[in-house]
């Protein structure tokens, strides 16, 4: 490869001062590629001459993600609208003539691939004025949809912040070739929002002194978080069981429902020490008859079955109370506490939403659609009602997480970011999933 570059630049480049290298694997290619060609005495290229290195659209995609920006020729000034590639443009051809090689011997096989090669030249030189009229006048018109994108998006934008980003755009162009890192500007950067577990530590250092609430509320409050999750968990399980589940199935049901039962007595004894008298406003029926009308919409005929009757109390936490009567006993501090942690389990189930539907969107394209009999295909769509399945039990979390904002008052802003969930949200498709997609290289950002 250092052979072959090295004569290219030396061939008929008098004037040429800057070059854009495709490569594979131009990210570890082009990293030494000065020094090694320097050690060589039979190797030299033009000192004054900018080497741009640059990866094909079909090959950067298999790379690491931070290729991507500083790589892709989408990122590349002067490179235009390319792929970047030579020989894979080649294989849609190829690929008409390669099921009538795999009888040929070999010199017969290379003489029917010299000739396919030969006749897409001769195509390429009689057709190339055609081909190069229609692709300007393609740039044309998509030029101008792009730019009318590009506008709307750009006029939302402060003028401040426009100049800033320009900056930064020069100053990584310029720096693209010494150190393309600094391309690494252009990546989309998301802020993962703080998990439960790290507000709760938070809370513990801030209400440690607290006079307005009692020491260890919130581990109390996160307690009973915990329990709600366990409980949506352990009845999703329960329903689940057919009717040829196991004795040993069932009694491993049967614990856990013992176990979950046992956790809410004790939290339900240590909610009078942060409650007081307002636990004796505690509706125990009104949680039991919503718990009872979400198992009759989800009602299995085949699940009903002879297990022991366990019964699960509601939790006494403030959003079972109500704003109005947490304020009227003095527990409003308690209340924001859990609105704070409401918000962050919250933001736990939208992340494991996120995480469960690119799951399954992977399911689909790896395993139901290559699955190529009746056992593949079986097994892969077990898969997927898994997933189903775990997707179901964090949207029930997120739901109940969401109702227990609106009985805590929470103001209109917060209730427009955590809108509720419907269907329609727990879908997915895999087409977001093949950034080489021809059709996603040319929608519109806005």
């Amino acid at each position: 490869m250092d052979y072959s570059l090295a004569n290219a630049l030396r061939y008929n480049m008098q004037g040429i001062r800057r070059i854009i290298n495709f490569y594979d694997v131009n990210c570890a290619y082009m990293r030494k590629l000065r020094q090694r060609v320097g050690n060589n005495e039979f190797l030299k290229f033009p000192t004054d001459m900018e080497i741009v290195p640059g990866i094909g659209i079909w090959h950067v995609h298999g790379h690491q993600p931070q290729c991507f920006s500083r790589y892709a020729p989408l990122y590349i000034e002067g490179a235009g609208w390319i792929d970047g590639e030579v020989i894979e443009t080649l294989w849609s051809i190829l690929n008409v003539v390669s099921a009538s090689t795999r009888g040929m011997s070999s010199p017969h096989r290379q003489e029917l691939l010299n000739f396919q090669m030969n006749d897409s030249n001769f195509m390429k030189m009689i057709c190339m004025g055609r081909h190069l009229s229609a692709k300007w006048k393609n740039a044309l018109s998509t030029s101008r949809a792009a730019g009318r994108a590009f506008d709307s998006l750009d006029s939302g934008v402060p003028e401040a912040e426009r100049r800033h980003w320009m900056d930064m755009e020069r100053a990584a162009l310029n720096t693209q070739v010494d150190d393309p890192s600094a391309m690494d500007i252009f990546q989309l950067k998301t802020n993962k929002a703080a998990s439960i577990r790290t507000v709760e530590m938070d809370l513990l250092g801030q209400h440690a002194s607290s006079v307005e609430t009692p020491q260890g509320t919130v581990t109390w409050l996160a307690q009973g978080l915990a329990i709600e999750e366990s409980t949506i968990h352990v009845m999703k399980d329960q329903r689940s069981l057919k009717s040829t589940a196991t004795d040993v199935q069932k009694l491993a049901v049967v614990r856990r429902m013992d176990r979950l039962s046992s956790d809410i007595s004790k939290f339900i004894d240590a909610a009078t020490a942060y409650m007081g008298s307002a636990i004796e406003d505690h509706d125990d029926t009104a949680a039991d008859e919503a718990e009872s009308e979400w198992e009759e919409q989800n009602d299995d005929p085949q699940s009903d079955l002879p297990l022991p009757f366990i019964h699960i109390p509601a939790l006494p936490l403030p959003s079972s109370l109500g704003r109005r009567n947490c304020n009227e006993h003095g527990l409003a501090a308690l209340a924001d506490l859990e609105l704070q942690l409401r918000i962050r389990q919250a933001n736990d189930a939208l992340h494991s939403i996120r995480f469960t539907l690119a799951d399954k969107a992977v399911l689909f394209r790896t395993e139901v659609r290559h699955a190529s009999n009746q056992s593949a295909n079986t097994c892969a769509w077990g898969k997927v009602h898994q997933a189903d399945t775990v997707l179901s039990r964090h949207a029930q979390i997120y739901k109940k997480c969401r109702k227990a904002m609106i009985a805590l008052e929470a103001d209109e802003i917060l209730l427009e970011r955590y809108k509720p969930l419907v269907d329609q949200d727990l879908k997915v498709t895999t087409a977001i999933s093949n950034p080489n997609g021809s059709v996603h290289r040319m929608e519109n950002l806005a």
